[in-house]
C-alpha cells in the first residue's frame, strides 16, 4: 500500500470515528444528566433510605450506654411517634472518664439528617415508624458513651447505626460530577456533528464500493450466408 493510500485509510477511519461521536455525546449527556440529577435530588433508585434497623431503644431520660446498641462508628438517634416535633428534643451525651478523672459532656446537635428519609420504619414484624432526630459525623462518634435524650410527646428513643442508612457526600459529590460532564458530552456531540456535516457536503467520506459492471457476453458473428433457422448443412 503507498503511503497515500495508508494515510487516506487512516483519515477515513477518524471521521467514522468522529460520527460515532454523535452518539456517545448526545446518549451520554442524556445518560450523565438524568443520573446526576437523581442523585443530587435523592429521587429515583437514589432515593433517601426509608427503613431502619434499631441498635438499642430506651425510655426517655434514661442513661444508656451507646455501645450497648451500635459498634464503633457513627451512629443516629430517633424518637417515635413519627409526629414528635424534633424542636422539643434534647440529647445529652458524657464521655468515659478518662485515667486523669476527665469526663467530658457535650449536646447532639437535633437536625434531620441527611440523606435520611423525613419518617423511618423499622424491620420488625410490626413495622413502626420514628422520626430521625441526629447522627454523628466523621469522629463525633469517639466521645459520646453515655446517652441522655427527652422530648415532649416522646414514647421511646432508639440508637441505630449510620451504615447503610445516612448517604454521605459521594452521592452528591458524584451527581455534581455528572451534571458538569452531560454538557461538556453534549458539546463534543454538538462539535462531531459539525464536522461530520463538513466532510459530507466536501464528500470526504469513504464512497461506498461500487458493484463491478460486467457487460452481456458479446455474440459471435454469423458466418455469411448462415441460417441458424434452417436445415443443418
Amino acid at each position: 500500500m503507498s503511503i497515500t493510500g495508508y494515510v487516506r485509510n487512516n483519515a477515513d477511519r477518524f471521521r467514522v470515528v468522529v460520527a460515532m461521536w454523535i452518539v456517545v455525546g448526545f446518549g451520554g449527556a442524556l445518560l450523565f444528566g438524568s443520573f446526576g440529577l437523581m442523585l443530587v435530588t435523592g429521587t429515583g433508585m437514589f432515593a433517601d433510605k426509608a427503613v431502619v434497623d434499631l441498635g438499642l431503644e430506651f425510655s426517655p431520660g434514661q442513661e444508656v450506654a451507646v455501645d450497648d446498641g451500635v459498634g464503633p462508628g457513627n451512629f443516629m438517634v430517633l424518637a417515635t411517634p413519627a409526629t414528635v416535633d424534633p424542636g422539643t428534643v434534647e440529647c445529652a451525651w458524657k464521655s468515659r472518664v478518662y485515667s486523669t478523672g476527665e469526663q467530658r459532656e457535650g449536646r447532639l446537635d437535633i437536625a434531620r439528617p441527611d440523606g435520611v428519609a423525613e419518617t423511618l420504619t423499622t424491620y420488625d414484624s410490626t413495622p413502626r415508624s420514628f422520626v430521625p432526630l441526629a447522627a454523628t459525623r466523621n469522629t463525633e462518634w469517639m466521645e459520646p458513651d453515655l446517652l441522655t435524650c427527652t422530648g415532649e410527646g416522646v414514647e421511646s428513643f432508639a440508637i441505630s447505626s449510620t451504615d447503610g442508612v445516612l448517604t454521605d457526600g459521594f452521592r452528591f459529590g458524584t451527581g455534581a460530577l455528572l451534571l458538569v460532564l452531560a454538557p461538556v458530552v453534549f458539546g463534543l456531540g454538538l462539535v462531531a456533528l459539525h464536522f461530520t456535516r463538513k466532510w459530507h457536503q466536501r464528500g470526504m467520506f469513504p464512497a461506498p464500493p461500487v458493484p463491478a459492471y460486467y457487460p452481456p457476453p458479446a455474440q459471435q458473428p454469423l458466418p455469411p450466408g448462415h441460417n441458424p433457422f434452417g436445415p443443418p448443412s
